[in-house]
């Protein structure tokens, strides 16, 4: 993220809260005793001033190293004495990515979670939020930019935040036996395993816990949800801007699996004739050589040239590993095959979620005051930036995507400007539309949906971009509170602070009662009167909440180009390429393989 936060997660982060000079706080969980700090939340632009308790590096797991590197986590054993949990573990080994600058330590050793208890005088148990980071899997950690302590104080919950492996570490998959894969998803798991053994020692209720997360993290959220190993673990998800039918970020191929491990074997020399002896060789290896292989731009050319074969946008994606996940997620849902009903999710994307991808092709760009893109540009991006073979070179599908995108009213001016274009056909590809598919099919399973889509253009942006406008990730500074906390320098307007702290009501809300109007204790209103703030959405209707400075009610968003992107392009791409599936590359149907050692 922007670099005038690189301090972010030194003592001055929480240099608007006071220290207290007290005993510090002290829980004793099944594993032994943890020992954490007090602190004073307080604001001027917010009428709260209270006590927080804060427990961060606790282990929640075996380190995954040596050995157990390319195996799911191993539970932790126990410590005599007292754990001292007040200071963060560090993140995990990955990439440096220059449009979200990470300062903290790396290390193989960090499957940490951290923990923030508003102290309450109540002698009910507090509602748990659990948060997933994003980062495409591949990066990011779950300490520095999610400080909970605004949202536990301002949002009397529980949050808590934590790391789990990257890259080729945490998904490397060969397709058998030797290295299923997913083992990010299983440090997820035994995250939220750890926080229903433990969070009633903090004063949490194990019976309303509530998954939330952006990006790789909202799919992390609805993995779980999707997973057959999860039931009773959590109880409502709140998905920020992705899901799973988002393409290309999901493998069921094993095939390229295979090959994409003995690739990186031969990158890192570690060529081997079986998987076998390939992981061997790869678990003996100092974490430090997988750094730069999580890194999308530098690996995904190279490992392609090496297995002669277009891999998928995440280059070590997860995959269907016949344990955590049986097949493709997206199937899941579309069969509506759900191992789990009656939950209660609120999911939503932003207005210029495209303008991300922008910024990644066109770095050269990002210290411009305006961003403006004639034809040439446009035509060379609308496709190359789209995952699957068939989606870019298609001509049927770039003559459709003009059609549908282009402003025809000025399309014969020469310096017509082409970026609202694409960033509106990106964001619709992968973020809108496909949340509209998943909230179409949540609904009618019964489920209980709010969708929301942010269209406030924030005054501050988290990224080293000018003209980024309502992009990716931009709702996470209103959902921690990131005004609140001086040491972020997150300074904004008035407006924006009420549109903060509506926010953290709404998403708290939820967390309590299922519900983002109604907090714990009217949480015996009937279903009608709670429906006068945010709608449920449902099949007709189409109801979602507008996040902006109105707080608007609204209904069908973008329902024409969710029609084009979910039902006219594939049958386009079928009709026009008879026997070829609108599957992005690497996403092929299939389920996990018990082959066994395969030879490369």
């Amino acid at each position: 993220m922007a670099s005038n936060r690189a301090h972010c997660c030194v003592s001055v982060f929480l240099a608007v809260l006071c220290l207290v000079f007290s005993d510090d706080p002290m829980v004793e969980i099944a594993l032994g005793k943890l020992v954490g700090k007090s602190e004073i939340f307080w604001h001027p632009d917010v009428n709260i001033n209270r006590t927080i308790h804060i427990y961060e590096g606790i282990p929640y797991a075996e380190p995954p190293v040596g050995d157990l590197r390319f195996r799911p986590p191993q539970s932790k054993l126990g410590w005599d004495g007292v754990y001292r949990a007040t200071s963060i573990g560090s993140a995990c080994i990955q990439y440096l990515d220059p449009l979200e600058e990470l300062t903290e330590a790396q290390s193989e050793d960090c499957l940490f979670l951290n923990v923030y208890v508003p102290v309450t005088h109540q002698t009910d148990q507090l509602p748990v939020m659990v948060w997933v980071h994003g980062g495409a899997f591949i990066k990011g950690s779950g300490t520095c930019y999610y400080n909970g302590t605004a949202l536990a104080a301002i949002g009397d919950v529980i949050v808590v935040t934590f790391n789990y492996r990257l890259g080729p570490l945490g998904f490397l998959s060969t397709g058998d036996e030797h290295a299923k894969g997913n083992y990010g998803l299983l440090d997820q798991m035994a995250a939220v395993q750890w926080v229903h053994d433990n969070i009633e020692a903090f004063g949490g209720d194990k019976d309303t816990v509530t998954l939330f997360g952006n990006s790789a993290g909202s799919l992390s959220c609805e993995y779980m949800l999707l997973s057959p190993l999860m039931h009773g673990l959590f109880h409502r998800v709140i998905m920020q801007s992705a899901n799973v039918f988002i393409k290309g970020y999901f493998s069921t191929d094993t095939s390229m699996q295979r090959k994409t491990a003995h690739g990186l074997g031969k990158l890192v020399g570690c060529k081997r004739e079986t998987t076998e002896e390939l992981i061997q060789c790869l678990r003996t290896l100092p974490a430090e050589n997988f750094k730069d292989f999580s890194d999308i731009t530098k690996t995904k050319e190279t490992l392609e040239n090496i297995i002669g074969q277009t891999l998928p946008n995440i280059v070590f994606p997860p995959v269907a590993d016949g344990y955590f996940l049986i097949e493709n997620p997206s199937r899941i849902v579309e069969k509506m095959a759900f191992t789990k009903s009656g939950l209660d999710l609120m999911l939503g994307n932003l207005a210029d979620e495209g303008m991300y991808f922008i910024a990644l092709a066109m770095p050269d760009m990002w210290n411009e005051p305006k961003l403006t893109m004639n034809k040439t540009v446009y035509e060379a991006l609308m496709s190359s930036l789209l995952p699957g073979t068939r989606m870019k070179t298609s001509q049927a599908v770039k003559d459709a995507l003009k059609f549908m995108y282009i402003n025809w009213d000025d399309a014969d001016f020469e310096d017509l400007d082409y970026s609202d274009a694409l960033s509106q056909q990106l964001g619709d590809f992968y973020f809108i539309c496909p949340a509209d598919a998943s909230a179409r099919a949540y609904a009618k399973a019964g489920f209980k949906v709010y969708k929301y889509h942010m269209t406030h253009v924030p005054s501050k942006t988290l990224w080293p971009v000018k003209w980024i406008k309502a992009t990716h990730a931009e709702d996470i500074p209103f959902v921690f509170g990131w005004h609140f906390v001086d040491g972020l320098n997150w300074t904004i307007s008035k407006e924006e602070v009420e549109m903060t702290l509506k926010v953290m009501k709404y998403w708290t809300n939820f967390a309590k009662t299922g519900n983002p109007n109604l907090p714990r204790e009217d949480a015996t209103l009937i279903e009608e009167e709670a429906r006068n703030d945010w709608p449920l959405f449902k099949v007709p209707g189409l109801q979602y909440k507008e996040i902006a400075l109105t707080m608007s009610n609204k209904r069908a968003l973008k329902a024409k180009e969710c029609a084009f992107w979910n039902n006219f392009i594939p049958n386009l791409v079928k009709n026009t390429d008879p026997g070829t599936k609108c599957l992005a590359d690497g996403d092929e149907e299939g389920k996990y393989t018990k082959d066994s050692n395969i030879k490369q």
